[in-house]
């Protein structure tokens, strides 16, 4: 299983049983990275299967029981590893497969992926439907550009947006995943978003006539720090600076209420998102790899 002896001197011991304090002090050794993680410990322990937000949690540990990885595979098919070294990422794939579990989306950085897929390819037999790199931004308050750019009206978006906010989201995925949008379930999106307009954690812009132009949601905003998904804009809305505008009102006051930071991540090739969000302040702080696998028959 292993690409070399040392590796197999150090074979790691996989585990469910993490001690939250022990997972929360590997996590926060670089939280800008990791923050979706800890706010899923955060909000619910370790595991909360009855949740669709949360999961389950596996621990890689050493010989001297030092945790050197984390591998989350949540409730709704998201499977997030966050390890030392890349090649420790490896040493998750036995276990998922042992256990049953089943991921449709894979984010870690690229060369943990690398690490990761090989094997499980290989073992499993299931081929991703879509493999990228993805860069990933944040934005701190020093950081925030505070001339040149007008804010923009925005709302935090009520459950009466619920259906504007499903038909954006699902255009989204279809767009950036390339998805038939008929192949979407639509029914997966309307739940999340209706969680996201109740914790106040989704946002619309509209032109006079009320019509949606642009949306974001917040997969996590707290103490933690903040992560941006969802970011939309309809594609006749486009080269207006809205998408520029809508961010910045959005961080503006995102970091005015004491959030530490803002996070998000982007396809590495969509170069007209790229430029908005460091318009705004964003700096790139590495690379992680966005992996789609097909539905399990």
């Amino acid at each position: 299983m292993k690409a070399s002896a040392v590796k197999d001197e150090h074979r790691l011991r996989v585990t469910e049983q993490v001690p939250r304090a022990v997972a929360l002090a590997f996590l926060r050794c670089d939280p800008r990275e990791n923050v979706f993680l800890i706010s899923r410990i955060q909000r619910s322990g370790m595991s909360d299967p009855r949740n669709p937000a949360h999961g389950r949690f596996l621990g890689a540990f050493d010989a001297d029981q030092s945790l050197r990885g984390l591998a989350f595979i949540g409730n709704t098919g998201a499977l997030i590893l966050t390890v030392d070294e890349p090649w420790v990422a490896a040493e998750f794939v036995e276990p998922i497969l042992d256990a049953g579990y089943h991921f449709g989306i894979l984010v870690t950085t690229f060369d943990a992926g690398r690490e990761f897929l090989s094997p499980y390819k290989k073992k499993s037999g299931r081929k991703p439907t879509l493999d990228r790199k993805q860069t990933w931004y944040v934005l701190d308050a020093e950081d925030l550009v505070r001339k040149g750019i007008k804010e923009i009206d925005m709302e935090q978006a009520s459950l009466d947006s619920i259906d504007e906010l499903t038909d954006l989201a699902c255009a989204m995925v279809a767009e950036d995943l390339k998805l038939n949008q008929a192949s979407i379930d639509r029914r997966h999106y309307r739940l999340r978003m209706t969680e996201r307009a109740m914790d106040g954690r989704a946002f619309l812009c509209r032109d006079g006539d009320g019509k949606p132009l642009f949306k974001a949601d917040l997969s996590v905003v707290g103490t933690e720090g903040a992560l941006i998904e969802g970011v939309y804009t309809q594609p006749d809305q486009r080269t207006k600076g809205i998408a520029t505008r809508a961010l910045y009102t959005l961080c503006k006051d995102l970091l005015s209420r004491d959030v530490p930071f803002i996070s998000l991540h982007v396809d590495e090739r969509n170069k007209a998102a790229r430029k908005a969000y460091e318009k705004v302040g964003f700096r790139e702080v590495g690379t992680y790899r966005l992996t789609l696998m097909p539905p399990v028959a």
